[in-house]
């Protein structure tokens, strides 16, 4: 839906207004200001990230952007413009201003819970099917290229359907995945969709490809092979992917057989639908090696002509101009990964995960906890034993703590891994073990603050999916795709 009172934005406008909301910081803050009704005032340029509640009042030449929905009535004031990602629950008057409205928060068929009750369940997994969708708005406003959804690994670990479900109602018309099982589910949910199969073709796979209309990503000169038999037999006129190795990825085609092997589209029947490659580091110390890639596919491109091209993924798209082409294959920071770690995240959290305390306990100083990687306290300390460990896909050790001048030299290391125990963050004692994770609570303000029974937080408001991962030296990506399926799940859009 959109509405326009009482000209009509251009599509470019909005896409200029809506980044540079992104980017100034006068327009983060959120200024808390009521009339004598107890409607907020917007009166200056604002950001929300989150749902606006109240009802509020947009005041003259103000613009305001919410990442979530508006729940009570708005009213927007001469020369004011508004963009909500969600939806408008509440009345509109409209005086004078400009309204876009994305309504990307009507998900509500896509709300579900899965694996054992929560009552039964050790840990409780929530994923915010509105925040991918605001997530996918937020990216797709950075390139004027197509963008598709790269949900391989069961959507980083958050639910292939819930997610591709999703992701359509916001409009995406391409998707990525890991294998045919993938593409089958896809498909089943996203008629209309092209599909490409990351793991390509092998040996009696290609006919499964046509039953779905899925198109595989086609890596090597073997599997060309393979897939030509099947077209040539069957006048198959589904297409497929060619991957071209232009960095030092362990996927693709060479550029030096990819050149010759252009000839092919000068026949009517090529069958290549997409030119893609990968960029082998988006991070500052890769920029050389990205820039070489950049270069070398379009260099590749010209050889074939007409033929759409795909290199970026969202963090690439975001330091990269020049690597958009055609295609953009948006992945893990659909899920709130933060693809610009140079700068404040600028995309909305979309898991959080709590785990339930089991036993509190004293340990004495130097009492060492076997299942804990032979962990054992310098104090009298008390920890919070929670019902998740490493089977659950949890870090199983965080990197070591540099040593401060009072340790140096003692060799002491403790891990970085922190949790949220009553609005307070407390360290991870030691590892994590198959099926629970230690936390010290010896210095919360308050020992009632964690009770038996109570849910602590491990990832979620406070403690982000980069938090966890910079502790894990991993990534964000990485430890998305570990959570596993002993969790209570439940999918919401708020």
């Amino acid at each position: 839906m959109r509405l326009a009172t009482p000209v009509q934005e251009s599509s470019e406008e909005s896409r200029r207004i809506a980044m540079s909301a992104m980017t100034s910081p006068e327009q983060k803050t959120f200024p808390e200001q009521k009339d004598d009704e107890g409607r907020i005032l917007i009166s200056r340029s604002s950001e929300i990230h989150g749902s606006l509640l109240d009802d509020t009042i947009v005041e003259r030449n103000c613009f305001l952007h919410v990442r979530g929905n508006v729940k009570g009535d708005l009213t927007i004031l001469e020369g004011a413009r508004v963009i909500v990602e969600g939806s408008v629950d509440g009345k509109i008057a409209n005086k004078g201003g400009n309204l876009t409205v994305h309504n990307y928060g009507a998900l509500a068929e896509f709300i579900s819970a899965e694996g054992p009750p929560e009552n039964e369940s050790g840990a409780v997994l929530k994923i915010n099917l509105s925040a991918i969708g605001l997530n996918w708005a937020t990216l797709a406003r950075h390139t004027l290229s197509e963008c598709a959804a790269d949900i391989r690994s069961n959507a980083y670990g958050c639910g292939i359907d819930a997610v591709a479900g999703t992701l359509a109602k916001c409009r995406c018309k391409i998707f990525f995945v890991s294998d045919l099982a993938a593409a089958k589910r896809v498909r089943n949910l996203v008629p209309d969709a092209a599909i490409y199969v990351l793991g390509g073709v092998y040996p009696g796979t290609a006919p499964i490809f046509a039953q779905i209309n899925a198109q595989p990503v086609i890596n090597s000169t073997i599997e060309m092979a393979e897939w030509d038999a099947f077209v040539a037999a069957n006048q198959w006129t589904g297409g497929f992917a060619l991957n071209v190795k232009t960095g030092a990825g362990r996927f693709g085609i060479p550029v030096d057989e990819a050149i010759p092997f252009s000839t092919r589209v000068h026949s009517r029947a090529h069958g290549i639908t997409l030119l893609m490659s990968d960029l082998d580091d988006t991070g500052e110390e890769g920029r050389a090696r990205n820039e070489s890639q950049i270069k070398a596919l379009q260099q590749l491109r010209m050889a074939y002509p007409n033929i759409p091209t795909s290199l970026a993924d969202g963090a690439g798209m975001l330091r990269y101009e020049n690597a958009h082409f055609d295609i953009v294959r948006l992945g893990a920071a659909l899920f709130g990964v933060n693809p610009t770690p140079y700068v404040t995240n600028p995309l909305l959290q979309v898991v959080d995960l709590c785990a339930r305390i089991v036993q509190i306990r004293t340990v004495a100083p130097g009492e060492v906890i076997a299942d804990n990687g032979g962990w054992s306290p310098k104090r009298k300390s008390r920890l919070a034993i929670v019902a998740a460990g490493y089977a659950d896909g949890y870090p199983r050790e965080g990197a070591p703590r540099e040593s401060s001048a009072r340790t140096k030299g003692k060799n002491e290391f403790e891990a970085r891994l922190e949790a949220i125990v009553g609005g307070h963050r407390c360290p991870i004692a030691g590892r994590a073990s198959v099926d629970s994770l230690a936390i010290d609570i010896t210095d919360l303000p308050d020992p009632r603050l964690a009770r038996h029974g109570e849910m602590v937080t491990l990832i979620g408001a406070g403690m982000s999916i980069d938090d966890v991962a910079k502790a894990a030296r991993s990534t964000g990506g990485e430890v998305l795709r570990g959570l596993g399926h002993r969790f209570h799940r439940f999918y919401y859009a708020d």
